[in-house]
């Protein structure tokens, strides 16, 4: 386990439940990154912000209570994480988070911020793309998929990346003047996108594989819509879709996005 701050007093800890339920967690965590923002911390601002830090109850030897703001991290950046630990640099803005969190979190002192590895980690996540044509619904979704497959698991993600693929697609269209009617579904866009928009009507070489490639992305877009409405916690689902597979969906979104993002470059 690696220790990114601890404050005053013993430094032996375990980390207990979680204190609180995840929704009220996320209300404190988004206030706190508002305040850190508005003191112009703004490094602390964007780590709590990307980071999925839980908080939890934290105990000792001499039975102390205190909070834990923990992040069970993959074991890439979990390396990140002990890149942190050995900079100087890096420790203020783990003390500014700890102080702000307990600040708007009434009666909760951070003791403690830490990071340890997932020995049950899935499928390497391929990152999301820095798009060009966005919009703050897109951003916004992108960002809560992130955060929910790091506290939630990969399943609850999958419906904010549906989200964050339906926009960026009704963006493209925006941007291209593309008409699409009234409410069209992802795949709908996705077509449009494919056969209308002027990144697409070039010719390459392998112009025939690489639209064979495209048709298997429609299906599984396709596919998406269906594991979204009935194995996600989108709707109440009584079995949602394994971790691995999952990431698999989601994988496959930030793939999509990235290659029609250079094709928009």
């Amino acid at each position: 386990m690696i220790t990114l701050y601890s404050g005053s007093g013993a430094q032996d800890f375990q980390v207990m439940d979680e204190a609180m339920p995840s929704e009220y967690w996320r209300k404190l965590k988004d206030t706190a990154i508002r305040l850190l923002r508005t003191r112009g911390q703004r490094r602390a601002a964007e780590i709590l912000e990307q980071v999925p830090f839980q908080l939890h109850e934290g105990t000792n030897g001499f039975n102390d209570e205190f909070s834990v703001l923990y992040w069970l991290a993959p074991l890439d950046r979990y390396v990140k994480a002990a890149e942190w630990s050995e900079n100087k640099g890096d420790r203020a803005p783990f003390e500014q988070i700890a102080k702000t969190v307990g600040e708007v979190a009434t009666s909760t002192y951070i003791r403690f911020i830490a990071v340890d590895i997932d020995t049950d980690e899935g499928p390497a996540a391929v990152e999301n793309p820095n798009l060009a044509i966005t919009s703050d619904v897109v951003e916004r979704a992108l960002k809560d998929a992130e955060n929910l497959i790091g506290t939630s698991g990969a399943a609850s993600a999958i419906d904010r990346m549906h989200t964050a693929l339906h926009g960026y697609l009704n963006s493209v269209c925006d941007r291209a003047g593309l008409p699409y009617g009234t409410n069209p579904t992802v795949t709908q866009l996705f077509k449009i996108v494919r056969t209308q928009h002027p990144a697409f009507t070039g010719t390459s070489p392998y112009a025939d594989e690489v639209r064979r490639v495209a048709n298997a992305f429609a299906s599984a877009i396709d596919a998406l819509n269906t594991i979204r409405n009935n194995a996600t916690p989108a709707h109440p689902n009584d079995a949602l879709l394994a971790a691995p597979e999952a990431m698999l969906m989601i994988n496959g979104v930030r793939t999509l996005l990235q290659y029609l993002n250079a094709k928009m470059r």
